[in-house]
């Protein structure tokens, strides 16, 4: 499990596909801000991408997409000096899934959806993005993420038996592949995903995380890497922007959050999980970094727990 893997599992993703836009020019609609990370598809035609808080919009020709982070304001248009209707009053407006609207110049053909997720196993992904993400349709694109977006616009057209469930799947892959493509587009940002990218860390942080139990050495996450102890020391704060072992801790405590959703799950079973040697320890290093005990963390969450879930914290 290396560290996407780790963050796909604990989001919990599930889609919903709710509209194909197919507006004829002039035109735009304004989304309101929402929990949920909305996705979007130029089928055929091209349209703007209007993201509050950036000073340029983005222009998608057909092929291109998008993801837009949780509670962003945006808008998509046929030119970013259109006037725009909000989203739900073109829903009042249309009936069933295909939404037309707009004037009488050319036509578009868009593909929206969202994404829910749970927002405590999404936070070390959605920390590190942009407030949108542009899906390109060049040749970089990777042909599984081409063939996706392709049999997503066939299959929310035709409606064939099983077409609900097929499209959600697709949705799902969708999105992994765009994050993929844009970790790989994005060489020089830090954090663990430009650690994932990086020749000397890549197999270092993907060890990490498949054992994360394990009591890492300096000594040997440096001879894992090829490196000296203090080469490595500097390359790994370098590109991540923490240590080696303040990265190790906040990453055991991330685990340690999500486990906590499951009540079954004592701290006591959870501790032994993430490389603690008990459920005391574990307790204090988790009240040190978020400020509150395991026990407070969970009845936020306002999880019933049973007896023997609660120990000493």
């Amino acid at each position: 499990m290396d560290p996407l893997d780790d963050v796909f599992a604990a989001m919990r993703l599930q889609s919903a596909l709710y509209s194909r836009l197919i507006p004829c020019a002039p035109w735009g609609v304004s989304f309101v801000k929402s929990a949920s990370i909305r996705f979007g598809f130029i089928v055929s035609g091209h349209g703007w991408l209007i993201v509050e808080g950036q000073d340029q919009p983005i222009e998608l020709r057909q092929g291109e997409g998008f993801l837009v982070q949780p509670n962003i304001l945006f808008s998509l248009a046929d030119n970013p000096a259109s006037p725009t209707r909000w989203c739900e009053d073109i829903f009042a407006d249309c009936q069933g899934k295909n939404l037309s609207f707009g004037g009488e110049g050319e036509a578009a053909d868009i593909l929206c959806g969202y994404f829910t997720f749970d927002s405590a196993g999404a936070e070390p992904l959605l920390s590190l993005l942009p407030p949108a993400i542009a899906i390109p349709a060049d040749a970089t694109r990777s042909p599984l993420l081409e063939a996706t977006l392709k049999l997503l616009a066939i299959e929310t057209v035709e409606q064939n038996l099983g077409s609900r469930i097929v499209i959600s799947r697709l949705a799902d892959v969708l999105f992994v592949q765009a994050i993929r493509a844009h970790c790989l587009r994005e060489q020089t940002q830090r954090g663990w995903i430009a650690a994932l990218a990086d020749a000397r860390l890549s197999s270092v942080v993907k060890r990490m995380h498949q054992d994360i139990a394990q009591q890492w050495s300096l000594q040997t996450l440096a001879t894992e890497a090829g490196m000296s102890r203090s080469s490595f020391a500097v390359h790994f704060k370098a590109v991540t922007g923490e240590t080696p072992g303040d990265y190790l801790t906040q990453w055991r405590m991330y685990r340690t959050r999500c486990f906590l959703r499951h009540p079954q799950l004592t701290l006591t079973n959870i501790a032994d999980r993430v490389g603690y040697d008990s459920a005391i320890t574990l307790g204090r290093a988790f009240k040190r970094f978020s400020g509150i005990t395991p026990g407070e963390y969970r009845q936020q969450l306002g999880l019933r727990l049973s007896a023997n879930a609660i120990e000493q914290q």
